[in-house]
């Protein structure tokens, strides 16, 4: 794995190789940690007061004292709504912290990837935007 892969996991535990905007071909994100768009800037997860308040460098929210705080449980909230209940940032957390980062990456690179085609898919959708694959209903 290179540090390219770690780079990928933001620090709520969204793997960003799964995200529509990181997918587009246009104007597409590079990942949560590098800041290259307005949402990437301002996410409070990666901008965590937690941060500054204790001046520690958490890397990963499950390193925080606070894991889960009630700000990554409404988040996973949202996104387990969104994917129908196919993502959990707290659950990619608590493998990473019980696998480490390479084995769920390489999980990751397996449930996301399209059977068909062999493309990235996305986790706010159930086709996949290369072949039009239906992988989940």
């Amino acid at each position: 794995m290179s540090e390219n892969d770690y780079l990928m996991i933001a620090p709520c535990g969204f793997n960003c190789e799964n995200c529509a905007q990181y997918q587009k071909v246009k104007n597409s994100c590079e990942g949560c940690r590098i800041r290259t768009t307005k949402k990437s800037q301002i996410c409070t997860m990666k901008n965590c007061d937690k941060n500054t308040q204790t001046n520690k460098n958490i890397s990963l929210c499950m390193e925080c004292d606070k894991f889960p705080c009630r700000r990554l449980r409404e988040f996973d909230k949202r996104y387990q709504k969104i994917t129908n209940g196919y993502l959990s940032v707290i659950e990619n957390l608590r493998e990473i912290e019980k696998y480490g980062v390479e084995k769920f990456l390489k999980k990751e690179k397996s449930k996301w990837t399209c059977p068909q085609c062999g493309s990235r898919l996305c986790v706010t959708s159930n086709i996949c935007s290369s072949c039009g694959f239906l992988y989940r209903k």
